[in-house]
């Protein structure tokens, strides 16, 4: 996901992301390199977890659209 960010990664400050198995320490450390802090929802909070992807694919979608606009 950084790597897709390219030069705009500088721009982000803070990631907020679920406790899925699959996000390890390693993931977070890739994040923190950059000096992004990653800042996990709380544990069972099931209506934190739909905004927070709803907002991730809103992120995704502008990515793509960025990453299309360069390919032009």
């Amino acid at each position: 996901m950084l790597w897709h960010l390219g030069d705009r990664a500088t721009e982000f400050t803070h990631l907020i992301r679920d406790r899925d198995a699959k996000f390890t320490a390693a993931f977070d450390a890739v994040f923190a390199s950059e000096g992004i802090t990653v800042t996990k929802i709380p544990p069972r909070s099931p209506n934190c977890n739909p905004h927070a992807e709803r907002w991730q694919q809103g992120e995704v979608d502008r990515i793509h659209q960025l990453e299309e606009g360069r390919l032009r």
